[in-house]
């Protein structure tokens, strides 16, 4: 049986029902890998990574020969640094790409334009903001019937959090900040986008 079979089959065990250990142990691909592995090929150069939660990408960006580092809200294991994400420590335009995968929603919505000005800041002129965000529907459903949440249990969701966001909405903030789309696609099974947008 291949991978894909496995991880359709075990679908709803990786949405709602498993956390991320258990889906390694029974072989299942983990929302994270999906996310590293739609993003891994859109990254140029040296790579921010904007809530970064344990730093998975920028790992196998630097496994590859590559130059990034990941910054988070929160002193999860293995960030390279806790910072606020509304007055990043870097010089303007010091990186080629920042990434923000799934976490956009987990961002208040009233600090939310300031940490996309961030992004736009720190990146070189033409360089690449790219993010992750599932459809507030499919994320209030698989946060609401997981056995388990860490958002809900232990971290706990802030005021002017929200489980996903739309497509426009998405499209909407970016451009707010200075950023123009340059392409939208879709992974795990059209639940989750993936947007490049270019700074202006």
């Amino acid at each position: 049986m291949t991978q894909e079979l496995w991880d359709l089959i075990g679908f709803p065990l990786r949405a709602f029902l498993l956390n991320e250990k258990w889906q390694a142990r029974l072989g299942l691909t983990t929302l994270m890998d999906e996310r590293v592995r739609a993003v891994f090929p859109r990254l140029e150069g040296r790579v921010l990574d904007i809530g970064c939660g344990s730093n998975r990408l920028i790992r196998a960006w630097r496994a590859a020969g590559n130059d990034g580092i990941g910054v988070d809200v929160f002193n999860f294991e293995g960030v390279d640094m806790v910072v606020d994400t509304t007055a990043l420590p870097f010089k303007d335009g010091e990186f080629d790409t920042v990434v923000m995968m799934a976490n956009l929603n987990h961002i208040p919505a009233k600090v939310r334009p300031k940490v996309l000005a961030e992004a736009h800041r720190v990146l070189k002129p033409g360089g690449k903001l790219v993010a992750t965000m599932i459809d507030p529907v499919v994320g209030w459903f698989c946060h609401k019937l997981t056995w388990w949440d860490y958002d809900q249990e232990e971290r706990g969701m802030t005021e002017g959090e929200v489980y996903g966001l739309t497509r426009k909405a998405t499209v909407e903030a970016a451009a707010a900040a200075g950023f123009a789309a340059e392409s939208v696609s879709c992974f795990v099974y059209g639940m989750n986008k993936l947007f490049v947008f270019i700074k202006k």
